[in-house]
């Protein structure tokens, strides 16, 4: 009997190895290996393909999440709800912001957050809510949307394992205040470690996370925030 592994990133490097050796040779001959002009490109592409004006590349997908978090300013006191059908960093995000992270059901068939549940744990400390896509699907967004509008509660799409997926022919990642990507080695879309981007169209998020994700600094040794080493290498 052959086993045929689910996931086989030696054979997925096999297939393209000439390329991505001759990138890794250009970033070292460049000693460019800290926010260079490949992740801007990179940055550029993703918003591109996601459909937003801003893509701003951090360390992991987790960072992501709480970056968003902390740049639509929630913190302590707050509750964002989401669901506990996820990996532990949607929760462990919440919480490392200083929110309370509340959980909601999810759609028996699709195993996606559903709407009527999500809109019976909203409080008045409720801040945020975190929808995750799942298995090419989106969660039913116009209604989560709908909720969150007439609540002015954040929407932070959990697009970890979804980045391609697509709601009434728009992206993930687009349909909400900001959408966050995993570029961990074995989600859609992975890299030689860890990774992650956040997309948006909201200028307020996408400046707030570029600052943030470099100790709170828009200029060499200038900080006007607390902030995070969350750059993506």
């Amino acid at each position: 009997m052959h086993k045929i592994p689910l996931l086989d990133l030696k054979k997925q490097y096999q297939s393209i190895k000439g390329e991505i050796d001759s990138a890794i040779k250009d970033v070292i001959d460049q000693q460019a290996f800290i926010m260079g002009k490949d992740i801007k490109s990179l940055e550029g592409s993703i918003a591109s393909f996601c459909q937003t004006k801003y893509a701003i590349g951090v360390s992991s997908g987790t960072d992501a999440l709480l970056l968003v978090l902390k740049a639509a300013g929630i913190g302590e006191g707050d509750e964002v709800i989401t669901v506990p059908f996820t990996f532990i960093a949607t929760a462990e995000a919440i919480s490392t912001a200083g929110a309370t992270p509340v959980f909601c059901d999810v759609d028996p068939k699709t195993y996606l957050m559903d709407p009527a549940s999500m809109k019976s744990k909203i409080t008045s400390k409720t801040k945020a809510v975190i929808p995750v896509h799942l298995y090419g699907q989106c969660v039913e967004m116009d209604e989560i949307l709908k909720i969150a509008k007439a609540k002015n509660l954040k929407v932070i799409e959990d697009c970890a394992q979804a980045i391609g997926a697509k709601y009434k022919g728009r992206k993930a990642g687009s349909l909400g205040d900001a959408g966050c990507i995993s570029f961990f080695p074995s989600k859609n879309l992975g890299c030689f470690g860890d990774g992650g981007m956040i997309v948006t169209n909201d200028e307020k998020i996408a400046s707030n996370a570029k600052l943030l994700r470099v100790h709170g600094s828009g200029k060499r040794y200038m900080h006007s925030l607390v902030g995070y080493n969350s750059r993506l290498d």
